[in-house]
């Protein structure tokens, strides 16, 4: 792994080049910011692997729980110079960071917004824990006990904020941490116009969520790319949901 560093003065984190992405490590204890670290490689060419099957050059994706830019870089990636990736980031200091990943990786493609998604334009309470991953707007027991602090976030609803302005939407990824029943919602018009692949985390920690998601996107004609057991999946589990075009292909 080859390192270079930019500076630890002034708040300037080091830089890790793992082949794949250009990362950072600014020591202010996200356990997130060490899993990317650790498995960072890994995680790149598994997902860089599934997504393919969905994502071309060209395409249009939504990256709606952007966190550092991992996934957003996956996607920048795989639609190239003539694609386009909107990422959403509500929390200010992760947003930062996501901005810099872009930067430094040259992502030249990608429209970063600090800001979630839900059904409605609103302000939330972001509840943020010592792990950016686990941030949520809607945390369970543990995310409230181990938060250090909340902050104050704009929702948009995508249909709104991106529906008039798009002419295509391919790939919608959603890690939200139990906020994605809503931010499905909000994107009604835009599934219902384009038909995108859908990769979204479901898991028991957020089970009521969960099970709306995929309550409404069965009513949309989406089946999952394989069977869940919902009380017992695990957090960070995702799934493509697949709309009626490549139901057929599969």
């Amino acid at each position: 792994m080859d390192l270079f560093v930019r500076g630890r003065v002034h708040g300037y984190p080091v830089w890790f080049d793992n082949g794949r992405l250009k990362l950072p490590y600014y020591g202010d204890g996200d356990n997130q910011e060490l899993l990317y670290h650790m498995d960072g490689r890994e995680w790149w060419d598994g997902e860089l692997r599934l997504i393919s099957r969905y994502v071309s050059a060209g395409d249009v994706a939504l990256d709606v729980g952007a966190n550092h830019g991992f996934m957003s870089g996956i996607l920048s990636t795989l639609t190239g110079s003539t694609g386009q990736v909107h990422s959403f980031e509500p929390n200010p200091k992760v947003f930062a960071k996501l901005l810099e990943v872009i930067k430094i990786n040259n992502f030249s493609t990608v429209s970063a917004y600090n800001m979630g998604c839900g059904k409605e334009e609103q302000l939330m309470t972001l509840h943020c824990p010592p792990s950016s991953g686990h941030a949520s707007l809607r945390p369970n027991a543990d995310i409230k006990r181990s938060s250090l602090e909340t902050k104050e976030v704009r929702i948009v609803k995508l249909d709104d904020f991106l529906g008039p302005r798009l002419e295509r939407l391919n790939f919608l990824k959603i890690d939200t941490e139990g906020y994605e029943d809503d931010v499905l919602l909000g994107a009604t018009d835009l599934l219902r116009r384009f038909y995108p692949v859908i990769y979204i985390e479901l898991c028991s920690e957020y089970l009521v969520s969960s099970e709306r998601s995929i309550q409404f996107l069965r009513s949309l004609g989406y089946a999952l790319d394989r069977e869940i057991d919902l009380r017992h999946s695990s957090n960070g589990e995702n799934f493509f949901a697949l709309p009626p075009k490549y139901q057929r292909t599969s």
